[in-house]
């Protein structure tokens, strides 16, 4: 039951990047405005750089879901790291912005992730 529950919140997660992907190097403009700042000259390049580091995540959460159904050990350490990007990535933005949004969003995605991930671990170490 918790495997499947991990696999849900990857592949819940992994719909939310892949769309921040897709808008970010298909619509920059409409993606930057989603982040409350005005697209222009300067910001044009951090829609690009945005674009990117979702892209990297998606993979990163493909890969451990691959790990997870192959029941590799790995997936464990990618779930961790991805947990704590999105914990810290929710926490800094919420700090720095006064967003409350994603400090829900990301840090809530990324506790999920990681309270999963430790009782799946602690469940296959008890078997």
């Amino acid at each position: 039951m918790k495997k499947k529950l991990l696999l849900l919140t990857l592949i819940l997660a992994f719909v939310i990047e892949v769309a921040l992907t897709v808008l970010c190097f298909f619509k920059p403009a409409a993606a930057i405005e989603l982040f409350g700042m005005q697209y222009n000259d300067q910001t044009a390049f951090l829609g690009y750089i945005i674009a990117w580091f979702c892209l990297l995540v998606s993979v990163l959460i493909v890969y451990a879901i691959i790990l997870l159904k192959n029941n590799d050990a790995a997936y464990k350490s990618i779930i961790y790291i991805l947990g704590f990007w999105w914990i810290g990535l929710g926490i800094g933005v919420y700090i720095t912005f006064k967003k409350p949004d994603n400090l829900l969003l990301d840090s809530l995605k990324g506790l999920i992730l990681i309270t999963l991930n430790y009782l799946q671990t602690k469940e296959k170490d008890a078997l």
